[in-house]
């Protein structure tokens, strides 16, 4: 892995995909399909349909210090596939909650959100100092699941009848890694001289 400076295109690099700053064009050229998309709505917290306008709006509210947003694109040819963001982010208790999506119907289930959330994390704990990530995933939504226990996180807890599907309440798996944890099973990025 390899970590460019913000001016680069590429922020910071795996195998499969990188993360780069999110721009307010990808609404126009993925994102607001994706999040419009029945199918991927059926695992994400909001049931409302979103409009240009507001998914930009949105955008333009998500600013550090309170979030961090990045799009994730395929290394071998650049391709914008999806999107990572840290939000919420406690600067006292160096905690915050992540959201990733892998919009692209090719590039889902095959690896490529699981590199993305290891680097999303990498610079929640390696460059933001980070201390506590977490998430939650509806219990139904079996891929987020295994992608994020594949990763490393840790299962919290449930939270009870927390998310309204298909005419009744379904409970939420809450999720989360420490940075001792992380560090512990993927190390340091080690800096260039």
């Amino acid at each position: 892995m390899q970590i460019y400076s913000k001016r680069d295109a590429r922020f910071i690099v795996g195998k499969k995909v990188y993360l780069r700053p999110l721009k307010k064009t990808d609404v126009k050229q993925g994102w607001l399909d994706w999040i419009n998309d029945p199918n991927s709505l059926d695992n994400l917290f909001g049931a409302f349909p979103v409009s240009e306008k507001d998914l930009k709006n949105y955008f333009d509210a998500q600013k550090l210090p309170e979030s961090a947003m990045f799009g994730i694109c395929t290394v071998k040819d650049n391709l914008y596939i999806g999107n990572a963001r840290l939000s919420r982010i406690d600067w006292i208790n160096k905690c915050c909650i992540y959201g990733r999506l892998i919009g692209h119907e090719d590039y889902k289930n095959k690896g490529y959100g699981s590199e993305a959330l290891v680097l999303l994390l990498r610079y929640g704990f390696e460059t933001l100092g980070l201390n506590r990530i977490y998430s939650s995933a509806i219990v139904t939504n079996k891929a987020s699941i295994k992608s994020n226990l594949k990763v490393g996180m840790k299962k919290e807890g449930i939270f009870r009848e927390a998310s309204f599907k298909d005419g009744r309440f379904i409970n939420r798996l809450a999720l989360s890694f420490l940075a001792k944890d992380f560090f512990k099973r993927y190390g340091r990025t080690k800096k260039k001289k």
